[in-house]
C-alpha cells in the first residue's frame, strides 16, 4: 500500500459512514486473544507460511501497509468469497495440534503473491457473525513498536511472534480502540510499485482526535503526519513515510454506534463491475461509489460474514507488473 489517492472529506458526513463503523464492531480485548491465539496456531509449524517475497529482498519501506488479516467464523466461505471477487488464489495450510484439534489459515495471493491470510474465529465468540480485517504496517522492531503502542495509551491483543518464514508480527489496540499490526518480514518488504488491481493500495483511519492519532501512530510507525491539503478541513490527516502517502486519518462521524476503526482498500480495474460481483456473491454495498467525474472512484462492502472493506479504482490504469 504505497501509492494511493487520500479518502475524500466529504465521506465522513456520509450517512453510509455510520453502517460502516457500526459494523466494524469493537471487541473486548480478551475476546480477541482467544481469537488471535487461535487463529495462529498454526505457527507452531511455521515454516508452512509463505514469505511476503520470493526470491527474498532486504529493503524494507516503514510504514507500509504489507499484510492483512482476515478473522472470520468460516473461513471456508470467505476464502470463495475473495477469490470469486477479487481473483486472489488460495492456499489452505492445516495440521492437528498435540490436543488433536484441527488449526488451519488460507493465504490469499494475488497473481502469485501472498497478500493476506484467514483464520477462523471460533464461532463461540460474542457476536460470532461478524468478521475482521486486519491490516499489518511495516516496522524495524515490532517489540519496540508494541512498546511505543503501549506507553501512548494502547494496548497490546497479539504480543510479538517470530514466524521464521514470514518474520516477526504482533496486534495491539490504539487508545481509541481501534486494531493495528505491526509486522517485520524476513523476506523484506514488497517493492513500492504502482498498487495493480488486486493489491492493497490505501488505508483509512476514524479516529476520534485526528490530531492526537497522527502523533500517536508516528510515534509507533515513524510517520510523518502532514494536512490533506486537498480539502479545507483541518482535521483530514496523511500519514507519510519515504515519501508516499500511506494512509488518511479523518475524524470518527458524529453518529451512533460509530467508533474509531482501520479500514483497508483493494485496487480494482472496475469498482461498477466489483459492486456487483459483492451483491451476487451474497455481499453488501455499505457505501456506493460517486456517480460524479473524479480521479477514482471508492466504495465500501462487506463480506457476507460482515467484515468491511474498500475497493477502488483509478483512473490510471495499473502499470505492467515489473515484480515476480
Amino acid at each position: 500500500m504505497g501509492l494511493a489517492s487520500p479518502g475524500e472529506e466529504h465521506w465522513t458526513d456520509d450517512p453510509g459512514v455510520g453502517m460502516i463503523q457500526s459494523a466494524m464492531i469493537k471487541y473486548p480485548a480478551r475476546v480477541w486473544r482467544l481469537a488471535l491465539f487461535g487463529a495462529v496456531a498454526l505457527a507452531a509449524r511455521a515454516d508452512d507460511l509463505p514469505p511476503l517475497n520470493s526470491p527474498p529482498g532486504t529493503e524494507q519501506f516503514g510504514g507500509k501497509f504489507i499484510w492483512a488479516d482476515l478473522f472470520t467464523a468460516d473461513p471456508a466461505a470467505a476464502s470463495r468469497f475473495y477469490t470469486s471477487l477479487f481473483g486472489w488464489e488460495a492456499t489452505s495450510l492445516s495440521r492437528t495440534g498435540s490436543s488433536g484439534n484441527a488449526h488451519s489459515y488460507i493465504v490469499l495471493s494475488n497473481e502469485g503473491r501472498p497478500v493476506a491470510g484467514i483464520a477462523l474465529r471460533p464461532a463461540k465468540m460474542e457476536d460470532a457473525v461478524h468478521g475482521r480485517w486486519v491490516g499489518y504496517v511495516s516496522v524495524k522492531d515490532v517489540p519496540q513498536a508494541l512498546a511505543a503502542a503501549t506507553s501512548g495509551g494502547g494496548r497490546i491483543l497479539f504480543p510479538a511472534r517470530s514466524l521464521p518464514q514470514q518474520g516477526i508480527k504482533g496486534i495491539f489496540i490504539d487508545p481509541d480502540g481501534a486494531e493495528l499490526g505491526v509486522m517485520n518480514s524476513s523476506s523484506g518488504d514488497p517493492a513500492e510499485y504502482t498498487p495493480e488491481s488486486g493489491d492493497w493500495t490505501w488505508s483509512e483511519l476514524f479516529a476520534r482526535d485526528p490530531a492526537k492519532a497522527g502523533q500517536y501512530y508516528k510515534s509507533v510507525a515513524g510517520y510523518d503526519v502532514i494536512p490533506d491539503t486537498r480539502t479545507d478541513r483541518a482535521d483530514t490527516l496523511i500519514l507519510v513515510s519515504g515519501g508516499y502517502s500511506r494512509a488518511g486519518v479523518l475524524p470518527v462521524p458524529n453518529r451512533p454506534k460509530a467508533r474509531p476503526a482501520w479500514l483497508l482498500f483493494v485496487r480494482v480495474a472496475s469498482v461498477k463491475d466489483t459492486i456487483a460481483r459483492v451483491v451476487a456473491l451474497g455481499g453488501r454495498v455499505l457505501l456506493a461509489p460517486s456517480s460524479e467525474p473524479t480521479e477514482y472512484w471508492k466504495a465500501i462492502i462487506a463480506d457476507p460474514a460482515g467484515a468491511v472493506l474498500g475497493i477502488v479504482q483509478l483512473e490510471t490504469p495499473a502499470p505492467a507488473k515489473e515484480h515476480p
